[in-house]
C-alpha cells in the first residue's frame, strides 16, 4: 500500500519449467476483507516451456481501503 493504492501480490513459488500464468478469478469486498482468488494454468499442451525454472506471480493494483486481505 501507498496510501491511495493497494498492491495485492500473488505468488506461485518455483515451478520446474516456464510457461505458466495467473488468471484472477474473482475479486471482490465484503463487509470485512478484500478476497482475491486466483488460479496458477500451467503450459499448454505441446507448448515448449523451456527447461529453466520459474517464480510465477501476479500483482494487482487497486485502491486503497483498509480491510484485510483473503487469499483463496
Amino acid at each position: 500500500q501507498d496510501g491511495e493504492e493497494l498492491y495485492l501480490i500473488r505468488g506461485y513459488g518455483e515451478q520446474k519449467t516456464g510457461g505458466y500464468s495467473i488468471s484472477v478469478e474473482e475479486l471482490y469486498l465484503t463487509e470485512n476483507s478484500i478476497v482475491i482468488r486466483t488460479e496458477l494454468k500451467g503450459p499448454g499442451k505441446g507448448e515448449n516451456s523451456g527447461t529453466e525454472q520459474s517464480f510465477p506471480f501476479i500483482v494487482v493494483q487497486t485502491e486503497f481501503l483498509e480491510h484485510p486481505v483473503v487469499f483463496k
